[in-house]
Formats: structure tokens, sequence, C-alpha cells
């Protein structure tokens, strides 16, 4: 039955019309109970075996990764990890990091906070299965993902939604600490589901749907412990998805610190109907700071493709490569194509999404001067450069050599040989790594005090202790000093 998808644009949010459904498949846990046993805990018996690398329910086949540390010395295996999805009956939704430590939840992976998987009804139910997901995103590559559902007909279709549930372990650390993840206290604090789609060579097709597993907003924490419906029809005809997460925790290269579980109840799709498909491999080009390029494969039944930046239709074309003109410098766009028969019907969106240049350098950071001389150091300090966009940080050089990027408008330069002149320069950054012009300054170490000539006191003086470190006023009574004086540097006793 051929279906026809209207696109209505509002502002810049894509809003699909109902449609005439064709049949519905349903993703059916409950029937592969057998063929994935559960062990005492309420988890499938092959969880850690690298045996498997997916789960299959008639079309739907699940991702599975397993991994193993060898043990120091031996040739047996240490600690076992998995990632992606496993079938779970266990339902325990029981607070194991109430101490503050994560070392409860190593054996205790395997629950849901709504208690249950859920029936053909939409009813939770102790003891009915669900997927237990865990994103290995240190395992992310292009094309590899460690949450993948992919349809093993290898056809597309169109997924209406998912159900989803908050697991306990992320739950509980979101509310207080779990030893790594750190409570949600402040407004904006966020853990992000995103659902991508994906076309039939692996990329991203259509635009990501985020879902929010847990918010903090008007200083009132939002988290579920139901099963929730996510709407993702919106992402058109796929030939398979991926699930990425993201936390406002974060703890530098270590990625996340909230736990990257999530609970998977049910999933429902429509079965493959022939229409005119999405524009694939779409590629984005920035190509200056206004404009930006996007290619992608011919679509056979094509008479032309709309062009949208941001769901706002801008364009048209016969080709298959446009170029995005008048945006806005260093600004993240989502852009859209989509094929036209000569009969008017439309496809899905195919979709990219690319930032534009910034090819603008900062100023140069005014005022650059000494601050203050050492044996072995100088202090350098200078006035703020300025930006089109942002300014990032500065770059010091010493005779040439990089020497510190420092954030801040001043910086010490340590490990210097005494009664030596340094040619010193500085430079502005901006988030593009883009350079202004260099400023320099010269300064000279103080000499070391035996090589210093005595002369007498000048008024205007600046004066050092013997190792170098800069003081307030004149000389001390009765202690040596390093003097420097429009007529030079010296040694000095204060009697």
């Amino acid at each position: 039955m051929k279906r026809h998808i209207l696109f209505s644009i509002v502002l810049s949010a894509l809003v699909v019309l109902p449609i005439e459904s064709t049949e519905v498949i349903r993703l059916d846990l409950q029937s592969f109970l057998e063929e994935y046993p559960q062990d005492g805990d309420g988890k499938w018996v092959n969880t850690y075996s690298g045996d498997y690398v997916s789960l299959d329910f008639d079309v739907f086949r699940f991702t599975h990764m397993t991994h193993a540390i060898q043990a120091q010395g031996t040739d047996e295996h240490g600690m076992q990890y998995w990632d992606g999805f496993t079938l779970c009956t266990s339902g325990d939704n029981t607070d194991y990091g109430f101490a503050g430590s994560s070392d409860g939840w190593i054996d205790h992976q395997w629950g849901c906070m709504a208690g249950g998987g859920l029936d053909t009804e939409g009813q939770t139910v102790h003891g009915a299965p669900y997927m237990v997901a865990y994103w290995g995103y240190n395992y992310e590559e292009d094309g590899v993902h460690s949450l993948q559902i992919d349809f093993t007909d290898d056809m597309t279709h169109r997924p209406l939604g998912v159900w989803i549930c908050n697991h306990p372990w992320p739950y509980y650390g979101i509310e207080h600490d779990d030893g790594f993840a750190h409570s949600f206290a402040d407004n904006g604090a966020h853990f992000n589901l995103i659902i991508h789609g994906l076309d039939e060579e692996g990329k991203e097709a259509g635009m990501p749907i985020t879902y929010p597993l847990a918010s903090f907003h008007d200083d009132a924490l939002d988290i579920s412990s139901e099963w929730k419906w996510v709407d993702l029809s919106s992402l058109g005809q796929v030939n398979g998805i991926y699930f990425t997460m993201e936390s406002s925790d974060m703890s530098g290269i270590l990625g996340m610190n909230t736990a990257a579980y999530f609970c998977l109840g049910g999933m429902e799709i429509l079965e493959h109907v022939d229409e005119i498909p999405r524009p694939a491999g779409l590629e984005a080009d920035a190509l200056d700071e206004n404009s930006v390029k996007v290619t992608w494969h011919k679509v056979d039944d094509a008479a032309y493709y709309r062009l949208y930046v941001d769901s706002v239709l801008v364009d048209s074309t016969e080709t298959t490569s446009f170029i995005f003109t008048d945006l806005k410098t260093y600004t993240s766009y989502r852009f859209f194509v989509q094929a036209v028969s000569e009969y008017g019907e439309s496809s899905d969106w195919g979709y990219t999404s690319a930032r534009t240049k910034d090819l603008t350098p900062p100023t140069p950071p005014q005022n650059v001067h000494v601050t203050e001389v050492g044996m072995y150091k100088i202090v350098i300090g200078w006035d703020a450069g300025t930006d089109n966009i942002a300014v990032d940080r500065y770059a010091v050089y010493v005779n040439g050599k990089r020497y510190s990027r420092p954030k801040y408008t001043s910086v010490s330069i340590t490990g210097l040989d005494a009664g030596t002149t340094y040619q010193i320069e500085v430079e502005t950054l901006d988030t593009s790594e883009n350079a202004s012009e260099r400023v320099s300054v010269q300064a000279t170490t103080l000499s070391s005090p035996t090589a210093i000539d005595e002369t007498k006191e000048d008024k205007k003086m600046t004066v050092y202790t013997i190792d170098g470190r800069k003081t307030d006023g004149r000389p001390v009574k009765g202690q040596v000093s390093i003097v420097q004086t429009n007529k030079g540097t010296s040694k000095q006793i204060r009697l």
C-alpha cells in the first residue's frame, strides 16, 4: 500500500503528520526466553560469553560485545566486561549505591526501575523480560556502535517508537553520589538518551531524537521510574537505529561519570513499504565562515531535491550537491535533503550537520610588559586580546620556541640562565586556533650575585632578595640585596 507523507515546517521544528499505517512489527522478548535462558540473577546466561555478537529476535538484531583483560603474569582472563544489550528478567530496583560507592552495582547490573518488563498491553509485570543496555562509548567507531539494532531482513522500516525506562544504577547515582556519579543539584544538569537512524551504508539517517532520562530544572529533579514510550516516527524509513548517551556529569578524558545504562522494554516498526528512498551518503564540508557544501548520492527516482537548513526550506536543485550560503560564522547547522519524484512524491529527509569556519584571527595582546625579573625567571603580563567569536588562550614563545599556552594574561617563565637576555613573544589564540600577530618584549635575568659590581643606591630602583625574589621598598639593613636602577644592576648591603 502506497503511503504519502506530508511535511509541515513550523519555525525550526519538523512535524510529521499522521500517516496511514501498514502492518506493525513488534519486538516480542517473551517468546525468546527459552532461546536466551536466564541465570539466578535474572540475566542471560551468556552475557559474558565471547561466543555471541548479537541477540536476535525475529527481524530485530541487538548488538552484544564482551571484553576480557588478561590477569598479569598468567594466561588466565582477569576482569570480564560486556557492552551493548543483554536480556534480563530481574526487575530489581534496589539501591546498591546507597553507601556512596559503585562496588555494589557490579553484581547487580540487571535491574529495572519499573520493577519488570512489559506485557502486550504495556503494563509492567515483574518477571517479564526487558533489555538492559550498556553504552560502551570507548568502543564507538565509524560504522560500529555499541548499542545498535539492525533489521535482519535487509529492508528499510519506519520505527514507530520504543519503550524506555531508567536503569537503577544511573537513577540512584543521579539522586545521590555513587562513588563516580555526582547527584544532580544544579539547573541545567541532564542525562540524555540519543536515538539515531542508520541508512544502508551505516551512516546517519534522519535527525537524531533526544530523550531526557533525567534533568534538573526549576530547582527540582525530573527523573522517572516508569516505562515511557518514545516516538521515533520522525526518523523515517531506516535500516537500523543506534543509541548514544550524554550527561552533564563528565570527567575529562574518562567520559561520563553517570553510569551509562538504560532499559528497553519493547519496540514497534512498520513493515517495509516501497517509496522514493531518502538521499543517502550526506557529507558536509564547511568552505568558509559563511558557507557549507553538502553532497549526497543520486536517488534514481528523484526529479529534484529540496534543501533545508535547520528544517527551513531554502532552495532546491537537480544536482547532488549544494552550497548553503549566508550562514553565521562558527555556527553549527543541521542540513536536510529531500528527494522529490516527478509525480511529487517526497522522500524522508537525508541529514547531516556541520559548523561554519572561523577564519578571522584575534587581535594581538596589548601592553606586553615585564612585571618581575629574577636570576632564573621572568614574569610578564599583558592586556587581553579580542576576537569575533571568543578568545581561548594565549601562546608564549621564548627565543622563538613555544613555552606555554596560558588561559590568563600573565605567565612566569622559569628555568632560565642568569644574566641572559631573552626575546619573549605573546600571541592571542581563538577557539578555532587562529593566531594573532605576535607582540615581543626583551628582558634580562639578574646576574649571579658574585658577578655584580657594587654601586651606590639610586632613588629609582627595584629591589630583589639574593635568590631573585622581588621585594617591596628599599634594601633591608644588614642583608645582601640585588638592586636594579637606571644605572644598572648591583649587589648591595645596607648598613
